[in-house]
């Protein structure tokens, strides 16, 4: 009886064990930073990280010095950028979207067919590969979104840098765009530290 009885408190410290480890699973990872509220209006952004809006799959996360503000924020795309202080322009903007396309690969054809566009090249994006590729001027539409919250035209003087990736399974499309092409560099440098600074969650 006695043997019975230590038996059955080993099997019920057992049966403990095992429920309480079940119950001790990490909690999902989430983005630190401020997340971005939904909507389309000139949002002024403090400097630090900023998080993509409500819905917006896979989680993404940005981080922005001072001067840095965010026009359109959807479940498919949002985007940052400087504004120009001498007009009611944008010096740079970086846009981050979700591609309707059925892989990246797909994604990318689409946007070599552009007037003025390069050739692909490899590049990384939130630690996955990448291709690459630029569009100068033009004057028609290049790229939409998803849900088409976002799109993207060629214009005369302007140039537009795509970086296109399958980030878990999705087709993630990241976008410098600055108007005065005759800039690129100087504003490619300021766009540069954001684009590298895109985590996923």
């Amino acid at each position: 009886m006695r043997r019975l009885l230590v038996l059955a408190t080993a099997l019920l410290l057992v049966g403990g064990c095992a429920r309480s480890e079940d119950t001790l699973v990490p909690a999902p990872t989430r983005p630190a930073g401020t997340p971005l509220p939904l909507g389309k209006n000139d949002l002024p952004l403090t400097a630090g990280r900023w998080v993509s809006p409500d819905g917006f799959v896979p989680a993404l996360s940005v981080q922005v010095g001072t001067g840095w503000t965010s026009v359109h924020r959807y479940a498919d795309a949002f985007d940052v950028g400087r504004p120009d202080p001498q007009r009611d322009a944008p010096l740079v903007v970086v846009t981050f979207s979700v591609s309707g396309a059925s892989s990246a690969a797909a994604a990318v054809a689409d946007l070599a067919t552009a007037p003025g566009a390069t050739a692909p090249v490899a590049d990384t994006l939130a630690g996955s590969p990448a291709q690459r590729l630029d569009v100068l001027g033009g004057s028609a539409s290049v790229y939409r979104s998803r849900d088409g919250d976002l799109e993207l035209d060629g214009a005369q003087g302007q140039r537009l840098r795509f970086l296109v990736a399958d980030v878990g399974g999705v087709v993630v499309v990241a976008a410098v765009l600055v108007p005065d092409a005759r800039a690129w560099a100087q504003r490619l440098a300021v766009a540069a530290p954001v684009l590298a600074s895109l985590r996923t969650y």
